[in-house]
């Protein structure tokens, strides 16, 4: 309500606003739901992990309960199922109940919304869309609150601080221009990434002792590798936290060698049922009040990945239990993490299984191993491999000028050792295409797994 009166308001007293604004204190500057539960995630995060546990059944028993209550479609899996609410009561209950796919979610998207959902002021949201037809969903009003409490917590752990400036470079776009100051935030154009836009980002950058930047992965990567080739000085931030697309080592090693900082990985999805970050030790962490996760096996993967599985715990207007994410995450034998939290930890996020690629031989390659020593070839900027049947590659790359036809052969031979048999077609473009969010696919599949089992 305020933001909108805000925007409503004239330049003068946007003014006023703001000033006031500014003298409100972190964290009630971002309104009093945010405090409560950023304080509360403050104190849970050391909770042992048996604690933890015991706290997340009892939020599973409540949207369970709701579930049953009033969302028709889940009253009647149960019922299918001779199931009551008492029947779930931790994780492991949880298996009573089918796996909802994003196709359940479109074909009972009605039955889905809870029969009470306008007390929960519901806002519909969606997810990009990105590989087809987006997903529609709905979204509790107070969960902006319980999301940004959760994404501040995870700020905490990389350093940031309500001093420190944000420069965005993601999915979000300066109203005009190429970049624009709203308060402690810098937002960046993500779709504008050249050698001269990247250049005053640069130097906007080294104006501030203390700041941070937020990025997709590739982008961060791109300006990290913009100042590698032009042996710029003095760009050191307090981290560099990465979201939205897979991270992989040779991003994260020339990012933290660049920007002389930690990258934080934060791994989330629009549909808010799960919340995976990266602390200072290195360990990817569940946030066990988020959500509850189950990874579960999946045939064609890799002894030591499993699929993410997940349950909402602060969603009412429309819970998702046991949704399919379609994402990968690498099982961890770390039991605890030295940093001292009682979170779950899985060691990596590897991709998207919708974006594993099925070889003709039967073999089954995850986005990492696709990609995995191209960054080698350091006459190649940018690249992408789309697989359009299992014989069929198109490998995209933008190159720098030096750039040449044994680099190339390189190229050809490397996919060609993962991909086996086939056609590989390598196109030598000026950009890669990004999704209408902004995103960067390093791997695009067009065969699907299930057709392959």
């Amino acid at each position: 309500m305020l933001r909108k009166i805000y925007h409503k308001s004239p330049e003068p007293v946007k003014k006023v606003i703001r000033k006031v604004h500014s003298k409100i204190p972190f964290p009630y500057v971002y309104g009093l739901k945010f405090a409560k539960y950023y304080k509360w995630l403050m104190k849970t995060q050391w909770l042992p992990p048996e604690e933890l546990e015991e706290l997340q059944n009892k939020r599973l028993q409540i949207i369970i309960k709701h579930a049953y209550d009033n969302v028709p479609y889940y009253r009647r899996i149960f019922d299918e199922r001779g199931l009551k609410p008492e029947d779930i009561q931790t994780k492991e209950d949880l298996k009573l109940l089918p796996v909802l796919t994003k196709d359940d979610v479109r074909k009972n998207f009605k039955e889905l919304c809870a029969k009470d959902f306008q007390k929960y002021n519901p806002v519909q949201s969606s997810t990009a869309g990105s590989t087809g037809e987006p997903l529609l969903f709905y979204r509790d009003a107070q969960e902006s609150a319980i999301e940004q409490a959760f994404v501040w917590r995870h700020w905490n752990w990389a350093g940031v601080t309500p001093e420190c400036k944000i420069f965005i470079l993601r999915g979000s776009r300066p109203r005009k221009g190429l970049m624009e100051h709203k308060g402690k935030e810098i937002v960046l154009s993500a779709y504008d990434l050249s050698n001269e836009t990247m250049s005053m980002y640069v130097e906007e950058m080294r104006k501030y002792k203390k700041w941070v930047l937020r990025a997709y992965p590739m982008c961060a990567y791109l300006l990290a590798q913009f100042i590698a080739h032009n042996n710029i000085e003095g760009v050191k931030s307090v981290s560099v936290i990465t979201s939205s697309e897979t991270l992989f080592e040779f991003q994260r090693t020339a990012i933290e060698k660049q920007f002389g900082c930690r990258v934080f990985d934060w791994y989330g999805l629009g549909e808010h049922v799960c919340a995976i970050g990266q602390c200072e030790c290195g360990s990817y962490h569940i946030n066990s009040e988020y959500g509850i996760v189950e990874l579960l096996p999946m045939d064609g993967l890799k002894e030591n990945q499993r699929e993410i599985v997940a349950t909402g715990l602060n969603n009412f207007s429309m819970p998702l239990i046991r949704y399919r994410t379609e994402d990968i995450a690498e099982i961890s034998n770390i039991k605890s993490c030295p940093c001292g939290r009682g979170l779950p930890i899985v060691k990596s996020i590897t991709g998207r299984s919708r974006d594993v690629i099925i070889t003709e031989d039967g073999r089954f390659l995850t986005t990492g191993l696709i990609v995995e020593d191209i960054d080698k070839i350091q006459s190649i900027k940018e690249w992408q491999v789309i697989q359009e049947t299992t014989t069929h590659y198109v490998v995209n790359i933008v190159g720098y000028s030096s750039f040449n036809n044994q680099d190339k052969e390189r190229l050809y031979n490397l996919v060609r050792s993962r991909v086996g048999v086939g056609q590989i077609d390598i196109n030598i473009l000026d950009h890669i295409e990004r999704t209408s969010m902004g995103k960067f696919r390093a791997v695009i599949s067009k065969v699907s797994v299930e057709e392959a089992m």
